[in-house]
């Protein structure tokens, strides 16, 4: 089972899908992405007392049956399922929703669970999306589906006016992603809805990595994302935006005109009539059967200071760490492991424990400069014995094709996996809310510990300090082996930012 494996060009199994443009599908869509904005001026209400609902919120007694969602179509195609199947209420927490083909394929499909009368509730944060107060009004204008958009940037100010005016409220975010339908099945994990997520055809693809779960613990994300959305950071955007249009049905049946000249029902059907989901749903592909923890941070974290303040989440993934008997793998996309983590990984290793850390390359990564912060700790755990990986940015036979990976994810020793929103860097520890779930099931861990190796083998490269002390990135493919003494095809511009946010003291914003 590959973890994060990649798609497209860089895999000749996967079937390529369409892209969709148009006016009118960006109406659609930027309803759902949540480009709002809400300044100090807007009233908001008083957040309603969080103590009865736990942080970690499970016995660890229920019984749940889970299932990776590793390929992109997959995921896409467990999504549309989900709401196909719908009978009373879906819940969307997100911290992203782009006007693409993904976007337009949940959207649409969220609109005709509502015609039939199930309760549509969608939760955005809207740092990282483009749409206008107006287009989200829209799509909230439907009887049957709430939009709120928690702590939304200046509603009176650009964006960029809202983080020089108000940076310490609208610099912290909700980092949060959870699907969930009829408060029984769920999808965790760290996919956003875009086309880079679900193998839809881009030039960059996010390689990544989500669980669905039914039955037992379900019922406490739920919990949490009812603490999300009665919290007085979440808005309802009619408060402060009107429809950009009111005809409704008119709009929709022009998207579903555009929508079929481009090719949205190929890439429908290809999503929801996977090989690997029909396997599922026929029982020729059994779910492993676990328990599992839930593990959230609450809104309060994001009005309490980040110097000291709750983390919840963190702690608690953190604590099982440290407790690792045999092995920890920990993928992730960003890694900043400040003083106490690198302190954390050495303490493992220096009692027997085998660590390794998959993360991405500075020419493969989005954000080069979060890998400013990982710099001063690569040699350092390498020479503690720390294993080290970080992915290609393409594949030698696929230089056109760009890849990051985006899986967010811990396996413990050959028991315990974690799936979330977490990535393993201040940002995500300190600064935005985050969710997760802890798996606890043997076969889950042992079959994605040894879907690793095969992805390790082939999409990374091995980092290791040579006789001189110097870093150096090894890799083998079919040409043979190669290696670097310098970071692996990045360019003069991405090392000049990584080695700027490195000198500068920006490490807990990274």
């Amino acid at each position: 089972m590959a973890v994060f494996p990649v798609s497209g060009r860089l895999n000749p199994l996967s079937r390529p899908g369409g892209r969709m443009r148009g006016a009118g599908l960006a109406l659609l869509l930027c309803g759902l992405a949540g480009c709002v904005s809400l300044d100090a001026t807007v009233p908001r209400s008083e957040p309603r007392p969080q103590t009865e609902v736990p942080v970690v919120a499970s016995s660890g007694a229920a019984p749940t049956r889970v299932m990776p969602l590793v390929e992109g179509n997959d995921a896409l195609g467990a999504r549309l399922s989900m709401i196909d199947r719908a009978q009373h209420r879906i819940d969307i927490q997100t911290f992203l929703i782009r006007p693409d083909m993904a976007g337009a394929l949940v959207s649409l499909a969220l609109i005709d669970a509502a015609d039939r009368g199930v309760a549509v509730r969608l939760l955005v944060d809207d740092a990282m999306t483009t749409a206008r107060d107006s287009q989200m009004a829209f799509l909230s204008s439907h009887p049957r589906i709430s939009v709120r958009v928690f702590n939304p940037l200046g509603v009176r100010s650009s964006k960029a006016l809202s983080y020089l005016t108000d940076f310490p409220r609208v610099n912290r975010r909700m980092h949060n992603k959870a699907f969930i339908v009829d408060g029984r099945h769920a999808i965790l994990g760290g996919r956003n809805i875009a086309d880079e997520y679900y193998q839809i055809d881009t030039e960059s693809e996010f390689a990544d990595f989500d669980l669905f779960l039914t039955g037992g613990e379900v019922a406490d994300l739920t919990k949490v994302f009812e603490l999300y959305w009665n919290d007085g950071f979440s808005l309802p955007v009619e408060a402060y935006a009107r429809p950009a249009r009111t005809d409704f049905r008119a709009v929709i049946e022009e998207v579903l005109a555009r929508n079929a000249e481009r090719g949205a029902g190929d890439v429908y059907r290809q999503a929801v009539g996977s090989t690997y989901l029909k396997d599922v749903l026929s029982g020729r592909r059994a779910l492993y059967s676990a328990t599992a923890e839930v593990l959230s941070d609450t809104p309060d974290k994001l009005r309490q200071k980040v110097r000291g303040g709750p983390r919840l989440l963190a702690e608690g993934l953190m604590q099982r760490i440290v407790a690792a008997q045999k092995q920890v793998t920990i993928i992730t996309p960003y890694f900043v492991p400040e003083e106490w983590g690198a302190s954390m990984l050495e303490g493992l290793v220096a009692r027997g424990v085998r660590v390794r850390v998959v993360t991405n390359s500075l020419a493969a990564t989005n954000h080069p400069y979060v890998h400013g912060g990982y710099l001063p700790y690569r040699d350092r755990l390498l020479a503690a014995g720390v294993e080290l990986y970080e992915v290609k940015p393409f594949l030698r036979d696929a230089p056109d094709h760009h890849l990051t990976m985006h899986t967010k994810l811990v396996l413990i020793d050959d028991t315990d996996t974690f799936v979330g929103s977490l990535n393993f860097d201040p940002r995500s520890i300190k600064v935005n809310t985050e969710m997760g779930v802890v798996v606890h099931s043997a076969s889950l861990t042992r079959d994605l510990l040894a879907g690793i190796e095969d992805d390790i083998a082939r999409l990374t490269y091995h980092l290791s300090l040579d006789s001189e002390g110097k870093t150096l990135w090894s890799a083998r493919d079919a040409g043979g082996a190669y290696s670097f003494h310098d970071e692996p095809t990045a360019g003069a511009f991405r090392k000049l930012i990584a080695n700027l946010a490195w000198l500068l003291p920006v490490d807990g914003q990274l």
